[in-house]
């Protein structure tokens, strides 16, 4: 048995995912009666209507949408439950982490989550990236510092990290219009730092594309070796360039508001039932970053 989820969820999720009743049926090796049956029958005992018809095409309803999201962590929570029966011990915990977060919170955390016994497998992506992988099932948790989906996922509070920006010279004029002259090294798209950078901008009544020229790079240890060869500015945690900043080699933006303080949080799928598995990572976490 490899789906503990009634039936008529699981024809549920995959009409949401066709769009169509007889693609459903043809996908489930069902008749597209059969489908209409199983709908109707969930319908009546919700209470509550799940498809609008447009045509050929169905539309799910509001109430439809929620509970696919919710059958689907329901799915995934399935996978992990049938995984531990199977293997009679604990999987490894599949931890999702941040670039910026992978480069100065996860060594130190690693190095106590280890020593206590913990079994892991560690995968490092933006927050965009993590955040599908965990709603496809192939993560369990994520650490994270930019925004995620509050309909989605539940967070744990690790405390917060200081955001500045970040130059070669000491003598990079520190107002926002005079910094539009400079080469912005930034983030890609999808980074939780970029994305922090922008919100910041967009409060200024400014936009990436304010400055002279701008360079996406996707790893933060290309951008700090090419700013320490003298090019442009950037933005990012202190903490990436704390070694960096007390030897000379870049120096800190005096710009007005910064740093910036930015939460950082382990996420996960809502009403997960290894919620409460994470309680000890969290932990460890807060006393990394000293919160």
């Amino acid at each position: 048995m490899e789906n503990l989820l009634d039936h008529r969820l699981t024809t549920l999720m995959v009409v949401a995912q066709t769009g169509s009743l007889t693609a459903a049926a043809q996908q489930l090796f069902i008749t597209q009666p059969a489908v209409s049956q199983q709908l109707a029958s969930l319908e009546a005992d919700l209470g509550v209507p799940l498809l609008v018809h447009h045509g050929r095409r169905v539309k799910l309803t509001a109430a439809a949408t929620e509970l696919v999201a919710y059958a689907q962590r329901l799915g995934q929570d399935n996978q992990a439950v049938l995984k531990r029966l199977r293997l009679a011990q604990t999987p490894p915990l599949r931890l999702g982490a941040t670039r910026s977060l992978g480069a100065f919170l996860l060594p130190q955390l690693l190095v106590k989550v280890i020593a206590a016994g913990y079994q892991l497998e560690v995968t490092i992506e933006n927050t965009a990236v993590l955040s599908r992988q965990l709603l496809a099932g192939q993560l369990d948790a994520a650490l994270i510092e930019g925004n995620y989906s509050r309909q989605d996922f539940a967070a744990a509070p690790l405390g917060s990290a200081p955001f500045i920006g970040v130059a070669a010279q000491a003598e990079v004029p520190a107002t926002l219009p005079a910094l539009f002259d400079q080469l912005l090294i930034v983030r890609e798209v999808g980074s939780g730092t970029r994305e922090i950078l922008t919100t910041w901008l967009a409060a200024h009544n400014a936009q990436l594309s304010d400055f002279r020229q701008t360079l996406a790079l996707s790893s933060p240890t290309a951008i700090i070796e090419l700013l320490k060869q003298g090019v442009g500015i950037s933005f990012m945690y202190r903490a990436l360039v704390a070694n960096e900043l007390a030897r000379g080699d870049l120096f800190e933006l005096p710009l007005a508001g910064f740093p910036l303080e930015h939460p950082l949080n382990l996420i996960y799928l809502k009403e997960s039932s290894f919620a409460a598995e994470f309680g000890p990572l969290v932990a460890t976490a807060r006393e990394v970053l000293g919160n």
